[in-house]
């Protein structure tokens, strides 16, 4: 981890992980949120995502987590069910869950929805890695 990094890097080895909560009503529909920084060269084990309380817009709820680059890398449109209460692990999107190998990587969730606007919806997404340690 770089001098200035603001990813969270641990002094022992063990697993890290980025933990964010995100309700319906965080964001605009279809705007980003950051969650966190993993460091480069981290390894994503896999993110979970822990429902609550139910999304409930009308006709769709799709809820991402990913990069700038790659919205969806860690949980495409699909990957949860956004209208039940339940907690889904989701394995990493991207080869071997390596990020980036020359730089910090920052987080995003997205919560867009369509129909009625949702009045109900929360979330914690939990992005698990190990960091480069040699």
């Amino acid at each position: 981890m770089g001098v200035g990094s603001t990813a969270r890097e641990y002094h022992t080895r063990q697993t890290h992980y980025i933990r964010h909560d995100l309700a319906f009503d965080d964001n605009a529909s279809g705007t980003s949120v950051k969650i966190g920084t993993v460091p480069a060269n981290a390894i994503v084990l896999g993110t979970t995502v822990s429902v609550q309380t139910v999304f409930n817009a009308a006709t769709t709820n799709v809820l991402i987590v990913g990069t700038s680059g790659d919205d969806d890398a860690l949980v495409a449109a699909g990957g949860v069910d956004e209208t039940a209460v339940a907690v889904t692990r989701v394995a990493p999107a991207t080869l071997g869950g390596l990020l980036s190998a020359s730089a910090d990587t920052d987080i995003y969730a997205e919560y867009t929805q369509s129909g009625t606007a949702a009045t109900t919806g929360a979330a914690t997404i939990i992005v698990e890695y190990v960091p480069a340690d040699d």
